[in-house]
Protein backbone atom coordinates (compact mmCIF):
# COMPACT_ATOMS: atom_id res chain seq x y z
CA UNK A 1 0.00 0.00 0.00
CA UNK A 2 3.04 2.42 0.38
CA UNK A 3 3.79 2.09 -2.74
CA UNK A 4 0.47 2.87 -4.22
CA UNK A 5 0.57 5.92 -1.97
CA UNK A 6 3.58 7.08 -3.28
CA UNK A 7 2.33 7.14 -6.76
CA UNK A 8 1.58 10.84 -8.52
CA UNK A 9 -2.28 10.56 -7.94
CA UNK A 10 -2.34 9.73 -4.67
CA UNK A 11 0.55 12.09 -3.71
CA UNK A 12 -1.32 15.39 -5.11
CA UNK A 13 -4.48 13.85 -3.21
CA UNK A 14 -2.02 14.19 0.08
CA UNK A 15 -1.23 17.38 -0.64
CA UNK A 16 -4.82 18.53 -1.25
CA UNK A 17 -5.41 17.30 2.10
CA UNK A 18 -2.69 18.82 3.40
CA UNK A 19 -4.11 22.15 2.62
CA UNK A 20 -7.45 21.56 4.21
CA UNK A 21 -5.99 20.21 7.37
CA UNK A 22 -3.56 23.22 7.80
CA UNK A 23 -6.53 25.54 6.98
CA UNK A 24 -8.93 23.53 9.78
CA UNK A 25 -6.29 24.14 12.21
CA UNK A 26 -5.68 27.57 11.50
CA UNK A 27 -9.62 28.11 11.87
CA UNK A 28 -9.26 26.18 14.98
CA UNK A 29 -6.46 28.41 16.08
CA UNK A 30 -8.47 31.23 15.43
CA UNK A 31 -11.55 30.33 17.40
CA UNK A 32 -9.67 29.68 20.34
CA UNK A 33 -8.44 33.26 20.45
CA UNK A 34 -11.78 34.01 19.78
CA UNK A 35 -12.92 31.62 23.13
CA UNK A 36 -10.32 33.79 25.60
CA UNK A 37 -11.59 37.31 23.85
CA UNK A 38 -14.83 37.16 22.94
CA UNK A 39 -16.41 38.65 26.32
CA UNK A 40 -13.49 40.52 27.40
CA UNK A 41 -15.13 43.99 27.68
CA UNK A 42 -13.07 46.26 25.11
CA UNK A 43 -12.54 49.99 26.75
CA UNK A 44 -12.84 52.64 24.42
CA UNK A 45 -9.70 54.21 23.62
CA UNK A 46 -11.20 57.56 24.37
CA UNK A 47 -12.52 56.44 27.57
CA UNK A 48 -10.98 59.15 29.25
CA UNK A 49 -11.85 62.20 26.98
CA UNK A 50 -14.92 64.02 28.92
CA UNK A 51 -17.86 63.95 26.17
CA UNK A 52 -21.22 64.72 25.77
CA UNK A 53 -23.13 62.12 27.22
CA UNK A 54 -25.76 62.62 23.55
CA UNK A 55 -22.83 62.27 21.58
CA UNK A 56 -21.90 58.96 22.75
CA UNK A 57 -25.61 57.13 22.80
CA UNK A 58 -28.90 57.53 22.40
CA UNK A 59 -31.59 57.38 24.80
CA UNK A 60 -33.66 53.78 24.24
CA UNK A 61 -30.74 52.35 22.08
CA UNK A 62 -28.32 49.37 23.59
CA UNK A 63 -25.03 50.74 24.83
CA UNK A 64 -21.93 49.47 23.41
CA UNK A 65 -19.89 47.32 25.05
CA UNK A 66 -16.42 49.23 24.06
CA UNK A 67 -18.45 52.76 26.12
CA UNK A 68 -18.34 51.01 29.14
CA UNK A 69 -16.10 53.41 31.21
CA UNK A 70 -16.23 56.29 28.80
CA UNK A 71 -16.31 59.44 31.32
CA UNK A 72 -19.37 61.78 29.85
CA UNK A 73 -20.83 64.97 30.71
CA UNK A 74 -24.95 65.37 31.06
CA UNK A 75 -26.50 67.88 31.94
CA UNK A 76 -30.48 68.20 34.05
CA UNK A 77 -31.94 67.53 37.03
CA UNK A 78 -32.85 64.99 39.16
CA UNK A 79 -36.06 63.64 39.74
CA UNK A 80 -36.69 63.04 43.28
CA UNK A 81 -39.87 60.75 43.30
CA UNK A 82 -38.03 58.42 40.88
CA UNK A 83 -35.93 56.71 43.21
CA UNK A 84 -35.34 53.17 44.22
CA UNK A 85 -32.96 51.37 46.45
CA UNK A 86 -30.41 48.69 45.01
CA UNK A 87 -30.06 45.70 47.78
CA UNK A 88 -27.21 43.23 47.85
CA UNK A 89 -24.48 46.03 46.92
CA UNK A 90 -20.99 45.22 48.84
CA UNK A 91 -18.13 48.00 49.75
CA UNK A 92 -15.38 47.74 52.05
CA UNK A 93 -16.49 44.96 53.39
CA UNK A 94 -20.29 46.22 54.11
CA UNK A 95 -23.11 44.54 52.85
CA UNK A 96 -26.25 47.30 51.72
CA UNK A 97 -27.82 49.48 49.61
CA UNK A 98 -26.99 51.36 46.11
CA UNK A 99 -28.98 55.14 45.98
CA UNK A 100 -30.31 55.10 42.52
CA UNK A 101 -32.44 58.30 41.02
CA UNK A 102 -33.38 59.04 37.39
CA UNK A 103 -31.75 62.26 35.93
CA UNK A 104 -33.69 63.61 33.30
CA UNK A 105 -31.07 64.78 30.82
CA UNK A 106 -31.60 68.54 28.76
CA UNK A 107 -31.93 68.14 25.13
CA UNK A 108 -31.77 64.06 25.08
CA UNK A 109 -31.70 62.43 21.71
CA UNK A 110 -34.46 59.72 21.31
CA UNK A 111 -32.52 56.32 18.94
CA UNK A 112 -34.86 54.18 16.86
CA UNK A 113 -36.60 56.48 15.20
CA UNK A 114 -38.76 56.83 18.30
CA UNK A 115 -40.87 60.26 19.23
CA UNK A 116 -42.81 60.99 21.75
CA UNK A 117 -43.87 63.16 25.05
CA UNK A 118 -42.33 61.05 27.43
CA UNK A 119 -39.70 62.58 29.47
CA UNK A 120 -35.90 60.94 28.98
CA UNK A 121 -34.12 60.14 32.36
CA UNK A 122 -30.71 57.85 32.75
CA UNK A 123 -30.60 56.03 36.20
CA UNK A 124 -27.52 57.33 38.40
CA UNK A 125 -25.71 55.51 41.14
CA UNK A 126 -26.25 58.46 43.90
CA UNK A 127 -24.24 56.31 46.31
CA UNK A 128 -24.47 54.01 49.14
CA UNK A 129 -25.46 53.15 52.57
CA UNK A 130 -25.46 49.32 54.78
CA UNK A 131 -28.42 51.43 56.58
CA UNK A 132 -32.00 50.86 54.39
CA UNK A 133 -33.76 53.75 56.92
CA UNK A 134 -30.19 56.39 55.35
CA UNK A 135 -30.92 54.97 51.92
CA UNK A 136 -34.71 56.07 52.30
CA UNK A 137 -34.25 59.40 53.82
CA UNK A 138 -31.49 60.59 51.37
CA UNK A 139 -32.37 63.61 49.27
CA UNK A 140 -31.17 63.99 45.67
CA UNK A 141 -30.31 67.88 45.50
CA UNK A 142 -32.92 69.92 43.50
CA UNK A 143 -32.41 72.31 40.51
CA UNK A 144 -30.14 71.82 37.60
CA UNK A 145 -26.71 70.18 37.45
CA UNK A 146 -24.09 69.51 35.10
CA UNK A 147 -22.83 65.69 36.01
CA UNK A 148 -19.38 64.40 35.18
CA UNK A 149 -19.85 60.72 35.58
CA UNK A 150 -18.49 56.69 34.15
CA UNK A 151 -20.63 55.05 31.85
CA UNK A 152 -21.92 51.41 33.03
CA UNK A 153 -23.78 48.95 31.46
CA UNK A 154 -27.79 47.91 32.50
CA UNK A 155 -28.13 45.03 34.34
CA UNK A 156 -30.80 42.34 33.87
CA UNK A 157 -34.77 42.96 35.28
CA UNK A 158 -35.07 40.69 38.17
CA UNK A 159 -38.47 40.83 40.40
CA UNK A 160 -38.22 43.63 43.00
CA UNK A 161 -38.12 42.63 46.58
CA UNK A 162 -40.11 45.70 48.16
CA UNK A 163 -41.53 48.96 48.23
CA UNK A 164 -38.98 50.73 45.47
CA UNK A 165 -36.44 48.10 46.26
CA UNK A 166 -34.99 45.95 43.79
CA UNK A 167 -31.89 43.87 42.90
CA UNK A 168 -30.52 45.10 40.23
CA UNK A 169 -30.29 48.56 38.03
CA UNK A 170 -32.24 47.65 34.71
CA UNK A 171 -33.38 50.33 32.37
CA UNK A 172 -35.81 47.95 31.09
CA UNK A 173 -37.58 47.69 34.32
CA UNK A 174 -37.02 51.54 35.36
CA UNK A 175 -38.54 52.73 32.38
CA UNK A 176 -42.13 50.79 33.54
CA UNK A 177 -41.90 52.40 37.65
CA UNK A 178 -41.53 55.91 36.14
CA UNK A 179 -42.83 55.81 32.54
CA UNK A 180 -40.03 57.36 30.89
CA UNK A 181 -37.69 57.29 28.25
CA UNK A 182 -34.20 55.80 29.19
CA UNK A 183 -30.46 55.29 28.01
CA UNK A 184 -29.06 51.72 27.95
CA UNK A 185 -26.97 52.54 30.77
CA UNK A 186 -26.27 53.59 33.94
CA UNK A 187 -24.24 56.62 35.24
CA UNK A 188 -21.42 56.49 38.38
CA UNK A 189 -20.62 59.84 38.98
CA UNK A 190 -16.53 60.71 39.23
CA UNK A 191 -15.53 61.38 43.10
CA UNK A 192 -15.32 65.30 42.86
CA UNK A 193 -19.15 64.90 42.59
CA UNK A 194 -20.55 64.56 45.23
CA UNK A 195 -22.43 67.60 45.64
CA UNK A 196 -24.29 66.90 42.48
CA UNK A 197 -24.94 63.36 43.71
CA UNK A 198 -25.79 63.02 47.09
CA UNK A 199 -24.76 64.32 50.52
CA UNK A 200 -22.16 63.03 53.12
CA UNK A 201 -24.67 60.30 54.08
CA UNK A 202 -24.06 58.34 51.19
CA UNK A 203 -20.36 56.73 50.43
CA UNK A 204 -19.31 57.04 46.74
CA UNK A 205 -19.90 54.39 44.18
CA UNK A 206 -16.67 53.71 41.61
CA UNK A 207 -17.48 51.82 38.69
CA UNK A 208 -14.89 49.37 38.02
CA UNK A 209 -15.13 48.12 34.02
CA UNK A 210 -14.66 44.56 33.78
CA UNK A 211 -11.38 43.57 32.46
CA UNK A 212 -12.22 39.43 31.22
CA UNK A 213 -15.17 37.77 30.41
CA UNK A 214 -13.86 34.24 30.44
CA UNK A 215 -14.11 31.68 28.31
CA UNK A 216 -16.80 31.49 25.66
CA UNK A 217 -17.83 27.62 25.48
CA UNK A 218 -19.26 28.19 21.97
CA UNK A 219 -16.03 29.17 20.51
CA UNK A 220 -14.55 26.44 22.62
CA UNK A 221 -16.75 23.60 20.10
CA UNK A 222 -16.14 25.41 17.44
CA UNK A 223 -12.42 25.24 17.83
CA UNK A 224 -12.50 21.40 18.56
CA UNK A 225 -14.79 21.14 16.03
CA UNK A 226 -12.07 22.43 13.30
CA UNK A 227 -9.71 20.09 14.74
CA UNK A 228 -12.09 17.12 14.35
CA UNK A 229 -12.21 18.25 10.45
CA UNK A 230 -8.56 17.89 9.65
CA UNK A 231 -8.60 14.76 11.41
CA UNK A 232 -11.25 13.87 9.11
CA UNK A 233 -9.64 14.84 5.92
CA UNK A 234 -6.48 12.76 6.45
CA UNK A 235 -8.81 9.42 7.35
CA UNK A 236 -10.79 10.21 3.91
CA UNK A 237 -7.26 10.09 2.25
CA UNK A 238 -6.50 6.85 4.09
CA UNK A 239 -9.72 5.07 4.13
CA UNK A 240 -9.35 5.95 -0.01
CA UNK A 241 -5.88 4.30 -0.42
CA UNK A 242 -7.33 1.70 1.24
CA UNK A 243 -9.95 0.56 -1.04
CA UNK A 244 -7.74 1.67 -4.02
CA UNK A 245 -4.75 -1.21 -3.13
CA UNK A 246 -7.41 -3.79 -1.33
CA UNK A 247 -8.97 -3.77 -5.18
CA UNK A 248 -5.57 -3.50 -6.91
CA UNK A 249 -4.57 -6.65 -5.04
CA UNK A 250 -8.28 -8.32 -5.99
CA UNK A 251 -7.22 -7.84 -9.53
CA UNK A 252 -4.15 -9.54 -8.99
CA UNK A 253 -4.79 -12.35 -7.60
CA UNK A 254 -8.17 -13.75 -9.25
CA UNK A 255 -8.46 -17.32 -8.93
CA UNK A 256 -9.41 -19.69 -12.57
CA UNK A 257 -10.85 -22.67 -12.25
CA UNK A 258 -10.17 -25.20 -15.86
CA UNK A 259 -12.75 -27.86 -16.54
CA UNK A 260 -11.39 -30.95 -18.64
CA UNK A 261 -12.78 -32.69 -21.67
CA UNK A 262 -14.21 -35.82 -20.94
CA UNK A 263 -12.25 -38.52 -21.19
CA UNK A 264 -9.25 -36.21 -21.34
CA UNK A 265 -6.75 -37.55 -18.63
CA UNK A 266 -4.97 -34.71 -17.89
CA UNK A 267 -5.20 -30.92 -19.26
CA UNK A 268 -1.80 -31.25 -21.43
CA UNK A 269 -3.63 -33.62 -24.21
Amino acid sequence: MLRLAFTPKWIGGFVLVLVLATTFVFLSMWQVDRAQHKNDVHTSAFANDKTPLNEVVSAQVPMASREADRLVEVSGSYVPEATVLVEGRHQDGQRGYWVVTMFAVDKARLGGGLSGNKSVAIPVIRGFTPDEATARSSQAPSGKHTLVARMGPTEAPEPAVGDKVVSTVSTAQLVNYFDVYSYGAILFPEPDQRAQASGPELEHVTFHAQESGGLDVQSAFYAVEWLVFAGFAFYIWWRLLRDAYRQQTHNQHQNFVVVKKPGQKNLDN
